[in-house]
């Protein structure tokens, strides 16, 4: 049975049952996928709630520079870094807590403030956030005292003026839900395609017969289906010519059907086939044995009869149950023939192509 086992191994992975078991598996993927957006945008929206800092208050002005003539180099220098850096001294931040007076901390201020350029470097931007409004308003205005200051005194500039002031308005939280709904979809489908994959590349799963017959060495004689078996099908005709044949060579025309794993798959077959066809189209008499085995008068039954056909379910994570199964008859020398491919599922096959 290890080199049984080894063989399958080697045999490598069918890339075509894989993408039948992807494509059978679409709506699970859409669902997953639904789900990852949901617990995406939810807990996006719960750590947003839990981080909020509460309403934040915002004034944007914007300040025209007018730089000096001769003085053009001043241009590339003074970009968003020079500028948040120039705020930040008491060359304008220090203008503007003198103006302020002491009911105001310095860094809680220059923590506020923000310049940025952005685009034409003659127009600079100064944005004020904070919790109080009235605090917001006071410091916008004394901020825009200091510049004007600031443009007065240095030499590189003519002037700097304030050419817009929008006010103080209550701050607009940008929430990148659908970006949060997106990812967690992306990730919700790609753990469901890796769930998918694994779980086939494991190898615990029967889908065709090629496999069946690569793990355990034997033939398979043909496929059940779940439901909808014909007796005039392609799969159903092939199991039923199979065992017609294999029973006029065998000297006692009884059959035993075995289960390959836990479960009713051996019934299912016995059923199936007993309504599919009658005795003298199978050539033999059909008897059902459950698993697991542990009364020596069962594997006397089987050792008697013409045969032993094993039932292996699809789809299911079996493999080990079924080569333990295919040991313990080779032990007691019960003559296995071959397998059926039991409880199969019709669309899948017929995507497979079979």
């Amino acid at each position: 049975m290890q080199a049984i086992e080894s063989k399958y191994w080697r045999e490598g992975i069918d890339s075509k049952a894989l993408l039948v078991c992807f494509l059978q598996k679409l709506p699970y993927l859409l669902l997953m996928g639904v789900t990852g957006a949901i617990l995406g945008s939810g807990l996006y929206l719960l750590i947003e709630v839990m981080t909020s800092e509460g309403i934040i208050y915002q004034a944007e002005t914007e300040y025209y520079i007018d730089f000096a003539d001769g003085r053009l180099e001043a241009k590339d220098y003074y970009n968003d870094f020079t500028w948040n850096d120039v705020m930040a001294t008491d060359l304008i931040l220090g203008n503007t807590m003198e103006i302020l007076g002491d009911s105001f901390e310095r860094d809680t201020v220059k923590q506020m403030i923000r310049a940025d350029i952005l685009s034409d470097v003659r127009y600079l931007t100064i944005t004020i956030e904070g919790e109080d409004s009235e605090a917001v308003e006071r410091i916008s205005e004394a901020t825009r005292v200091s510049l004007e200051n600031f443009g007065k005194r240095m030499e590189e500039f003519d002037s700097i003026r304030q050419i817009e002031n929008n006010g103080v308005q209550q701050k607009e939280e940008s929430l990148f839900t659908w970006r949060a709904c997106v990812l967690g979809a992306l990730i919700g489908v790609l753990v469901g395609a890796f769930w998918i994959a694994f779980d086939f590349c494991m190898g615990s799963k029967f889908y065709t017969k090629q496999a069946v017959s690569q793990c355990l060495g034997i033939p398979v004689f043909g496929l059940l289906y779940a439901r909808g078996n014909e007796a005039d099908g392609v799969q159903e005709r092939a199991l039923q010519l199979a065992l017609q044949y294999q029973m006029e060579k065998a000297e006692q025309k009884r059959l035993v059907i075995v289960n390959g794993a836990l479960g009713n798959y051996a019934q299912k077959c016995y059923d199936e086939l007993v309504s599919l066809y009658s005795k003298e189209q199978l050539g033999t008499e059909l008897e059902v044995q459950d698993i697991p085995v542990t009364c020596r008068e069962d594997f006397d039954r089987m050792r008697q009869a013409g045969g032993v056909l094993l039932a292996v379910p699809f789809g299911k994570s079996c493999r080990e149950s079924v080569m333990e199964q295919m040991n313990q008859l080779e032990n007691q020398d019960c003559k296995v023939l071959g397998a059926v491919l039991a409880d199969v599922d019709k669309k899948w096959m017929k995507l497979y192509g079979v």
